[in-house]
Formats: structure tokens, sequence, C-alpha cells
């Protein structure tokens, strides 16, 4: 059984609770967060022995076995690092942390601590990802990437009438890219490693950005990635070769279903993904095997990928302006 420690109470932790009760295996010990009301209900539903507004009972306790960080994107380094201080595995959602500096220096000492620390990165542990990254071959050669990840949110609302939140608060590392972009990056580092080149081109509003294109130069293709918060759209995920292409769409954390078509219109679908109304699925299902075995070196190989990203990302934010300060 794997005692766990949730920090945050924010609408993904309710996910995590329902996808780590699919996998099993997870016993919930303690949550803490400032909004008491949230903490009542989530500790009643799904029978966490006990909540805190303190964040330090949680991170301290003897009993618990892993952190499960689910605050504001800008808290997150603070986070992990009392818990990995404290001797405990770590569970990060996305983004991993605000920067690279933040990621390596984590990443180092959760190998000092022997401790796992894990991005909660979904699509990376997904049989549908898996596939189309084995599929790449039969496309010849990589010309251009097209990724939509468009999601009008009901944030956006109240912050045009000035009532920030976090999501649109660039103190706390908000904006588009964070949020959604950083799915666009993952799944595409994932499959091509890095890019020669990174630009970002933001739409700002209030230092923080609402909407904007990625651009990846892999020399010999290219990628479009557009994120937006603030606008819908649809999502789309196209790998576009010279004879064939992979067509997915769903947005890039997801690829529920996707499909092979050839130049010539003829077409094989995938679906591969179990539990599809949980995308999380294969993701804690991985976590659960590497804490069960200890190991340490496949969790460190996820954490190179997880360190490229944070290096795109920082050159991302670097491109469009982007402070966090």
């Amino acid at each position: 059984m794997i005692n766990v420690g949730i920090i945050g109470s924010g609408f993904i932790v309710p996910i995590f609770l329902e996808t780590t009760k699919l996998v099993k295996g997870f016993r919930y010990v303690g949550i803490a967060s400032p909004v008491e009301e949230q903490l009542k209900t989530l500790k009643e539903k799904y029978g966490i022995s006990y909540y805190s507004l303190n964040n330090d009972d949680v991170l301290s306790d003897p009993k618990i076995d892993v952190i499960y960080v689910a605050v504001p994107n800008g808290l997150h380094y603070e986070i992990a690092k009392k818990a990995l201080l404290n001797d405990k595995h770590v569970i990060v959602e996305k983004p991993f942390m605000s920067s690279y500096r933040q990621a390596k220096e984590l990443i180092d000492l959760a190998r000092e601590k022997n401790r796992i620390i894990f991005d909660a990165v979904t699509m990376l542990h997904m049989p549908n990802y898996k596939k189309m990254k084995e599929l790449l071959g039969q496309l010849g050669d990589i010309k251009v990437v097209d990724i939509n990840f468009s999601q009008y949110s009901s944030r956006y609302d109240k912050f045009k009438k000035g009532i920030t939140l976090p999501a649109f608060d660039y103190k706390l590392a908000g904006g588009a890219l964070m949020d959604l972009g950083i799915y666009n990056i993952n799944f595409t580092l994932g499959l091509f490693g890095e890019p020669k080149k990174v630009s970002y081109f933001p739409n700002m509003k209030k230092k923080v950005d609402t909407s904007g294109i990625l651009v990846l130069d892999y020399g010999t293709f290219k990628v479009n990635a557009i994120c937006a918060k603030d606008c819908k759209g649809p999502l789309l995920t196209v790998i576009q070769g010279d004879r064939a292409m992979l067509r997915s769409d769903d947005a890039s954390s997801v690829i529920a279903a996707f499909s092979l078509i050839q130049n010539d219109g003829s077409r094989k679908e995938f679906s591969l993904n179990r539990h599809k109304e949980i995308p999380h699925y294969h993701e804690y299902v991985v976590f659960k095997k590497l804490f069960h075995e200890m190991d340490l070196e496949t969790a460190r190989k996820y954490n190179e990928h997880t360190l490229l990203t944070m290096k795109v990302l920082d050159k991302a934010l670097k491109s469009g302006g982007i402070s966090f300060k």
C-alpha cells in the first residue's frame, strides 16, 4: 500500500483520487490546503484520514510515503522541496516547476535522498502515445507538426473583470504556456527530442500570456503549437509526413484516439488507452510500479525528459518576454 499525503484541494485533486482509486493500492492519509470547506468535502468523500490547514502537518507525517503536490504553479518548488527534505517521494502536477534551475535542484535532491520525484505528465505513459511514436517511421519525412490546445477558461471571464485567480496570476507562474502549452512541449519532445530553436509568441494581458503560439524548429521540420485560455478552438494534434500523417482530434494531453492516414486516403484507427474516461490512469500505474520496485533508475530516465521539457520551457518564456516577478 502507498500511503499518500496531498497538498492542495483544487479541481485536479478529485481527479487524482478517482484515478488512484481505480489503479488501487493507494491509501489517503492526510490532505492540507487553506480552503477548509474543500478539505472537509474531500476527506468525507474519499475516506482521507485527516485534513489540516497547515501543510507541514502532512509534509512531516511519518506515516506518509508520498506527497502529491497540487498547488498553484508558483508554489510547486517550495512544497516539493519540503517534501523531499522530509524524506518523502513526490508526485508533482504539471508544470513540474517554474524554471529549469528549480527542476534540476529538486531532481538532484531526490537523487541524493534516494527518493522518486515524478512529473505527472499524462500522455507520456499512454498506449496511444507510445503507438504514435512507433508509427512515425511510416510517415516518411516529417514536414509539419500542428497542435492546437485551445480551451476557453471560465476564469478568464473573472480575469477580464479584474479578479485574478492563480491560473492567470503571473506571480504564481500562471498563463497559457504553463497551463496548456506545457502539454504541447511534453508531447513534442517525447517524440522528437530537443529542437534547434524555440520561439514563443504570446498574447499578453496584465503581464500574463492568455494565449500564444510556440514554434519549435527541428531543422528539417517545424512544430506549430497553439495554446489558448482566452478563446476556444478545435482540439487538434497532427504529425504530417510526405507519405502519411497521424491525426487526433484530441488535445495533446490526452490522445484518446488517433488515425494513421496515408496519402491515398486510406486510414487505420487506433484507440488503445484503458479507461478512456480517466486519462490519468496509465501514469499512476507507472508510478505505483516505480514505488513498489524502488526503481530509481527508471525514475531518473523520466527525470531526464522533465529536465529537457523545463529547458525548452525556459527558452520559450524568455523568447516571449514572460517573467514571474
